[in-house]
């Protein structure tokens, strides 16, 4: 028998992939979907770049006249210290108002100076223009704080989730229609 055949014949044996049961995407994975921080991420990035998204064209287009307040080191950095942030971890979880604003607090307290210090570095063309990457860190460093707010995503989720179930117990108990009190009686109707 040669190798890589099963049964010595000149054609190559093949193997069946798996069969998975085709099932619909529940509609709790779609939410998590949209509310993930991931697009918020990319927008960011893209905007910082001068690239803005054009619905008309359904893509991001090149602004002209657009004069990037960094060059790519700063975006990078920028990008990298907002990312701990602005992540699933973070929307995704549950805080109080006093952790949110420590937490904005121990960021602005920390990362903000980086920019300050490196502004030549990172192509900053005027320190009036850090004034604007710190506000851009601080409201979307807020933001993604407090989207998680006593846990709002994951409430969101929890109630979708309810409310499927909730629906799947009265469909299963009622057979999915309502039936009147006559259709109970009649025994043509089970």
């Amino acid at each position: 028998m040669e190798e890589g055949f099963l049964d010595g014949s000149e054609q190559p044996y093949s193997v069946m992939p798996p069969q998975y049961k085709d099932e619909k995407e529940s509609p709790e994975i779609g939410i998590i979907r949209e509310l993930s921080p991931r697009k918020v991420l990319e927008q960011l990035e893209m905007n910082l770049r001068g690239f803005f998204y054009d619905y008309e064209q359904k893509r991001y287009v090149k602004k002209e006249d657009f004069d990037p307040l960094m060059n790519e080191k700063a975006i990078a950095k920028f990008i990298s210290v907002v990312s701990a942030f602005i992540s699933d971890i973070v929307t995704f979880s549950t805080y109080s108002i006093e952790e949110i604003n420590k937490r904005v607090q121990y960021v602005c307290e920390n990362i903000i100076p980086t920019f300050y210090i490196n502004y030549k570095e990172y192509g900053i063309k005027s320190k009036s223009d850090l004034f604007l990457i710190e506000t851009k860190i601080l409201v979307i460093c807020d933001a993604a704080f407090r989207k998680a707010l006593g846990g709002g995503d994951r409430a969101v989720i929890r109630g979708t989730l309810s409310e499927n179930i909730r629906s799947g117990m009265i469909n299963q108990i009622g057979g999915g229609e309502k039936k009147g009190f006559l259709s109970r009686l009649n025994p043509f109707a089970r």
